[in-house]
């Protein structure tokens, strides 16, 4: 019984290593809201996305960052009756516009191994139902 007891203890913690030490950054593709955005107006981002954190200008390039935060019972899974936390995530999106028109738009997951996609994509998504 108790080498029963150890093998399981010692495949676990193999296991959890393995986890622990494959943590790479997520895998940052092209969205659809990400993509939808491309040729539009600093006008309809602002619109349709809100004031930004942060905004910076550089002669005909502006760029514009929000961030938005994974909602918080989003970061708690139900287990059984109870529940456990999960990672705090949220995404950085930043938007250059060229000449007042958007040339691209970029996501960074925060923390990167965690793919937040979903909260990027949400920034935009009052765009597409202008």
């Amino acid at each position: 019984m108790m080498r029963h007891h150890l093998l399981a203890l010692t495949l676990g913690s193999v296991a959890a290593l393995l986890v622990v030490s494959c943590n790479r950054p997520a895998h940052v593709a092209e969205y659809p809201n990400q993509q939808r955005m491309m040729g539009q107006s600093k006008s309809v981002v602002l619109a349709c996305a809100g004031l930004p954190k942060k905004e910076m200008t550089e002669r005909e390039m502006t760029s514009l960052t929000y961030y938005r935060e994974a909602p918080i019972l989003e970061e708690s899974r139900p287990v059984g009756k109870g529940s456990f936390a999960t990672i705090r995530h949220g995404c950085w999106a930043t938007v250059v516009l060229i000449d007042n028109r958007v040339v691209d738009v970029h996501y960074r997951f925060v923390p990167s191994t965690f793919d937040a996609s979903n909260d990027c994509e949400e920034i935009f998504e009052l765009c597409l139902q202008q």
